[in-house]
């Protein structure tokens, strides 16, 4: 079982590193050092779920999942997690990437998001976090990142669980949504999105899921969103991008 270290590193040393990202106190949360990712685990749940996270690192199926590795210390004192930097990923609403992608690579990126959010909560496992800021991608891979606010159901009351992966079901439809016409539509109301629904030349089954999935009504992925997912047609892209332009999201 692969073991998380502990990285003893100086004050000094931490601010020699490049930032990658603040918080919302405009204090430094993530930092970036020769292709090594530290990022501030503020709740302390990785000191507190330690044993778990070496126990999924070795969960083949989870692979993509992309778990803390180590735990860092500034000055013998506890600040947070380290994982790999992945640079030559971006999360699926970086702007840059727009109209870069071709129906076929946005079909395989989709249909790779959900399996393994599938694969996740067949091991009871919420990510907790699910944002299109979370999933990145290299338009062949997918990996899903930041698990310092991961619920395993083992250590949740059943009620609080199932929300949780109610919420996430949701969180998954505006990730795929957003795949798939290039604008991230994390902050999309419900009347927006079910004027953008409606208006997409989906299947109706396809369409009872993404409303209902929304709304969190959907207390699990089904198998057939895949099947979905393959049925969507150029034209239904389009659409949906000019009914996006016409909500000013």
């Amino acid at each position: 079982m692969p073991k998380m270290d502990i990285i003893n590193i100086t004050k000094e040393d931490l601010n020699n590193m490049k930032v990658r990202k603040y918080d919302d106190n405009d204090k430094p949360k993530i930092w970036i050092s020769d292709g090594i990712l530290y990022k501030k685990d503020n709740h302390h749940l990785i000191k507190r779920y330690k044993e778990d996270f070496e126990l999924l690192r070795e969960y083949e199926e989870l692979r993509n999942c992309i778990f803390p590795e180590n735990m860092f210390y500034v000055d013998n004192k506890y600040v947070g997690y380290t994982t790999p930097y992945f640079e030559n990923y971006k999360s699926i609403n970086f702007r840059m990437y727009k109209n870069k992608y071709t129906i076929n690579q946005k079909k395989k990126i989709m249909k790779k998001i959900v399996k393994l959010l599938v694969k996740l909560n067949e091991n009871d496992i919420i990510h907790a976090d699910l944002n299109t800021s979370n999933i990145i991608c290299d338009k062949k891979d997918v990996k899903l990142i930041d698990f310092d606010r991961i619920k395993i159901r083992e250590y949740e009351d059943n009620t609080i669980y199932m929300w949780r992966l109610k919420e996430q079901i949701a969180y998954l439809s505006i990730a795929l949504l957003t795949v798939l016409f290039d604008v991230d539509l994390i902050n999309i109301s419900n009347h927006q999105y079910n004027e953008l629904i409606d208006e997409i030349s989906f299947s109706n089954e396809f369409k009872d899921y993404l409303i209902k999935s929304f709304t969190s009504k959907e207390k699990e992925i089904p198998k057939e969103l895949l099947e979905y997912i393959d049925s969507i047609k150029r034209k239904d892209i389009l659409r949906g991008k000019e009914i996006i332009k016409t909500l000013h999201l």
